[in-house]
Formats: C-alpha cells, sequence, structure tokens
C-alpha cells in the first residue's frame, strides 16, 4: 500500500476541526484553515486562490492549474466559510486572496495545532499539517453518506480508483462506532455532526435573510444538482 494512501487513513474529527480554525486569532490565518477544509484544497491551491476564482452567483470555487495542470469547480458547503470569503474579498485589495508561501501555510498551520495542543493522529507524523484537513473533509463527507462521486470531483482525483482506495476504506472513527455497537465500549474520539445537503441550504437561506449587505442570490438549487 502507498504511503500516501496510509496517511490518508488518518483525520481529525469536527471538533478538532472547529477547535484549530478557533484558536487562530488572525482573520486571514483562519480563511487559510477554513479553505483548507471546507474547499479540500491543497497548500499549492490555496496560495494561487484568486477572488476571481470564487462565483458568488453560484457559490463556488473555481480551483485553477492545480496538480498535474487540472482544475475543477467546487461548491461552497459551509455558510460561514462562504461568509469570511466575502468578508476578506471585501478588504483585499490585491487579486491574490493569500499571497504567501506553502512553507509559510504549513508554519501557520504548525502554530495553530501547537497552540490548541491537538497532535496529528497519524502516528508517523509529529505536528498538524495542512493535508491532514483535506483527508478530514474527505472522510466526513464520506461518513455523511456523500456519494463518493462527489469526494472526487470535490477532491480533484482523476479516477474513482484513487478516491476509492484512500477513503473507501474504514476510518478511525467508523472503526470505533463498530466497537460501540458490538461492545458497549466508550468512543474514544467525539461524534462528529452531521454535514447533509439540506443543512448547507437551509444554512445558506437562514443566515442571509436578514443581511441588508450586498450578497448572492439565494437559490441553492445547484448544491443539490451537485451533490445528488
Amino acid at each position: 500500500m502507498k504511503t500516501q494512501h496510509t496517511h490518508a487513513e488518518y483525520s481529525l474529527s469536527q471538533e478538532e476541526v472547529v477547535q484549530l480554525i478557533n484558536t487562530s486569532k488572525d482573520f486571514r490565518n483562519r480563511c487559510i484553515l477554513k479553505s483548507l477544509y471546507y474547499g479540500g484544497m491543497r497548500v499549492s491551491e490555496v496560495v494561487k486562490l484568486s477572488s476571481d476564482d470564487i462565483n458568488w452567483d453560484r457559490r463556488t470555487i473555481d480551483i485553477m492549474d492545480s496538480k498535474c495542470g487540472k482544475s475543477r469547480t467546487i461548491p461552497i458547503i459551509d455558510q460561514g466559510f462562504l461568509a469570511d470569503l466575502m468578508t476578506y474579498c471585501n478588504k483585499k485589495k490585491s487579486e491574490t486572496l493569500f499571497p504567501i508561501t506553502d512553507r509559510m501555510v504549513r508554519h501557520i498551520v504548525r502554530k495553530v495545532g501547537e497552540t490548541a495542543k491537538l497532535k496529528n493522529p497519524n502516528p508517523l507524523l509529529k505536528y498538524i499539517n495542512p493535508h491532514i484537513f483535506r483527508h478530514s473533509i474527505a472522510r466526513h463527507l464520506k461518513d455523511q453518506g456523500y456519494p463518493m462521486e462527489f469526494v472526487q470531483k470535490f477532491l480533484g482525483h482523476a479516477s474513482m480508483k484513487t478516491t476509492a482506495d484512500m477513503y473507501g476504506t474504514l476510518s478511525l472513527l467508523e472503526q470505533q462506532k463498530i466497537v460501540y455497537r458490538k461492545t458497549g465500549q466508550k468512543l474514544l474520539l467525539p461524534q462528529m455532526a452531521e454535514i447533509t445537503p439540506e443543512i448547507v441550504i437551509d444554512k445558506l437561506d437562514q443566515d442571509y435573510r436578514d443581511d441588508r449587505t450586498s450578497k448572492p442570490p439565494r437559490d441553492t438549487s445547484f448544491l443539490m444538482d451537485q451533490i445528488t
């Protein structure tokens, strides 16, 4: 088995992801962390992200010139992430959202992990690294019943086999759930909150209902088209 696939077996719980994001007191850094998780982005994709890549009408992000020169379009699946992107883009003067290096992103993630006192769940890695967010969102989407094809397109894998090989196996959390059902043993990891298409759509509508500022349209039917 490839090392890459071994790393994919480890992920953060949603509670741990939220803890890491909330630990950062810098708004730009929180946006970077949310891009890594809610966008399932690689470090190289985050540092290339431009305000022109965000389609506010459809609430999507175009990730251009990614791994092997490929591009993809992903739905923005979290209302908080969408709101932060809008706020951040309104304040930014440069076209590139995060004009920093890959190394700086890794440093930011590591320092946030140390401040939050969280270690990488992968025993081969000591510190929290950016790619653990990508593994985590893939696992969370899969665990909540999203089709494997959705996960494949969301991550930008060329082959469904790659996605299935990396995330088609049981995560540690799923294994613990099985142990709990079979033996009644208390879970060692916290339960995850559900991410479902209905919750995404409800949040998009509810959180914008009383917003009087400029905002994208409320039509979220495209989300269901891309999820189902």
